[in-house]
């Protein structure tokens, strides 16, 4: 097992006490302790608090993100592609830390709006990007069938996979987001593919 860097000691450290304790809370003092570092290490490698709220969360996005963009020049790439990432997300979303540590955040978050801010831009609008990226592919290659911005339609197609799951979970009605992932997912790209690609309007 390779020994964690400190930068990677800092993130891990901070990951944990944001869940322990919220991230007003967490001291650069507290965190330079439970990281085995200096405080002045800690700023060797992030402008600040904020700076590592924004590298925590991006981690933890990584999780279900594709290292390589995959590709989607035809119709079944792009359903294909939007199928695992997809899944990947809601699988993700399924589990009990990820949704402790948007909890967490959203606590946070009304008293603080900058850690809504770095919260949103290093998760949702990460995620928006990724998708926004596959769609524009397939406009280029005329896979989608209308000139609709690429952003627009990866925000619809976030919203069709997680309608009201996580408002659930936040407001104690379910204890799990997404029971059928598979499901869910496949009736989602099935259903922003009728609205956006050609031949899948057409039946052909």
């Amino acid at each position: 097992m390779s020994k964690q860097t400190p930068q990677e000691r800092i993130l891990s450290a901070a990951r944990r006490l944001f869940f322990e304790h919220g991230f007003e809370k967490v001291s650069t003092e507290l965190l330079a302790r439970e990281a085995a570092v200096s405080k002045a290490t800690i700023y060797r490698h992030f402008k600040n608090m904020g700076d590592i709220l924004r590298c925590v969360t991006e981690a933890e996005a990584e999780k279900f993100r594709e290292a390589t963009p995959p590709k989607t020049e035809t119709l079944e790439e792009l359903r294909d592609a939007l199928t695992k990432y997809g899944t990947k997300l809601l699988t993700f979303l399924n589990r009990s830390d990820t949704m402790q540590f948007a909890r967490v955040i959203h606590e946070e978050a009304r008293g603080n709006p900058d850690i809504g801010r770095t919260f949103f831009n290093a998760a949702h609008r990460r995620t928006q990007r990724d998708l926004a990226k596959m769609f524009r592919t397939a406009q280029t290659h005329r896979v989608l069938s209308d000139t609709t911005d690429a952003m627009d339609i990866a925000e619809d197609f976030i919203a069709l996979l997680e309608g009201l799951g996580m408002a659930r979970v936040q407001l104690g009605v379910v204890k799990t987001p997404y029971p059928r992932v598979d499901e869910r997912t496949n009736r989602a790209v099935t259903t922003i593919l009728q609205m956006h690609a050609k031949s899948a309007r057409s039946g052909q």
